[in-house]
């Protein structure tokens, strides 16, 4: 582990920055060379395979460094005016890569990120929201069959792929099911009590229950085994006090656990990184004693070094830990940062 930090931040008042941040452990907040302040930074993923490769996924584009951070520079996906909201390789193959956005869209890439084609999406918008399309927040592989992936949309639900990414579909079935129910129905952005069931955050998988899809979102965690068809919910505030979650990631080398971050809501005064032993069965504060002021809004955890993890919260405060949750440290972003989205670990 290097023990190089990355944190995305958007634009979100007058004259602030929305970039890319990387913090040596111990060192102090640098801006990302090669990343417009402007940018908007939405997912930051390190590659699994090549240690020096890292992505960042951007509302005004999608970039690559092959060292480590210290410089970037602006990958060619698409003529087409979209943002990205995130960027994922496969686990089956170091040159596979989708980047996810907004409007919801696929764009694959099976030579590094050199040159891509986009994908075809069935899935129309569900709700009128005032800022805009749904997004692609994340994507997931199924651990096991390249040819089977995830994603959830912010906020338009669940999608499915069954021929290696290249064509994608809604899987609503679950999703309505459980919206049916009274403490499931939720409403923030329009009339519909449905539309809290489908603001997906992340999707997860873990190599200890293959054909599992852990479906994270504004209600919580849900888990499918038969790809969005039925959903099952995990209840995670009877181990927590609060249930937006915004995040879940696997350990490296360690399936069965799993990270994950709760909040009250999108823009709240408090939040927290929780993680589980047993698959979400139960969970435990993994940080206990620090105090987020603000919803934790993403985190990263090391490809291959359980050790490592990253949090950040939407007002800029970093929590990282270089020993698998022991000790925790605390760097706050500049005081003209943006709201910050997401983390990474090197």
């Amino acid at each position: 582990m290097r023990d190089v930090i990355f944190v995305g931040t958007a634009v979100t008042r007058p004259g602030a920055v929305g970039t890319l941040y990387r913090l040596r452990a111990g060192g102090e907040w640098e801006t990302a060379e090669g990343i417009p302040a402007d940018a908007a930074v939405q997912a930051v993923t390190p590659h699994p395979a090549r240690e020096d490769v890292v992505f960042a996924a951007a509302r005004k584009g999608l970039y690559r460094s092959t060292d480590a951070g210290e410089t970037w520079s602006r990958i060619d996906v698409t003529d087409e005016d979209v943002q990205f909201w995130t960027v994922v390789v496969s686990p089956h193959d170091p040159d596979v890569l989708f980047a996810g956005t907004a409007p919801v869209g696929f764009h694959r890439s099976e030579d590094g990120g050199e040159t891509w084609k986009k994908c075809e999406a069935d899935h129309p918008e569900r709700f009128d929201m005032s800022f805009g399309g749904s997004r692609v927040m994340r994507i997931a592989f199924h651990p096991s069959d390249p040819d089977v992936l995830y994603a959830a949309s912010e906020v338009n639900g669940f999608l499915v792929s069954e021929d290696g990414g290249r064509t994608w579909r809604g899987e609503a079935e679950g999703i309505l099911a459980l919206a049916a129910q009274p403490h499931l129905k939720n409403t923030e952005l329009t009339d519909d009590d449905r539309e809290g069931m489908f603001d997906g955050h992340s999707v997860c998988t873990t190599p200890a229950r293959p054909d599992s899809v852990f479906y994270v979102g504004r209600l919580g965690i849900f888990e499918t085994t038969d790809r969005g068809k039925t959903l099952r919910d995990l209840e995670v505030g009877k181990s927590a006090p609060f249930s937006y979650t915004r995040d879940c990631r696997v350990v490296a080398g360690r399936p069965e656990s799993m990270y994950a971050c709760f909040s009250i809501s999108s823009r709240s005064e408090a939040g927290a990184l929780y993680r589980t032993h047993d698959l979400g069965e139960t969970w435990e504060e993994a940080n206990p004693g620090v105090l987020a002021k603000s919803t934790m809004m993403g985190f990263g955890v090391h490809v291959s070094d359980p050790a490592g993890v990253v949090a950040v919260t939407r007002h800029g405060q970093v929590f990282y830990t270089l020993d698998g949750s022991e000790t925790w440290h605390e760097k706050q972003l500049p005081s003209d940062a943006g709201d910050a989205f997401c983390g990474a670990i090197l």
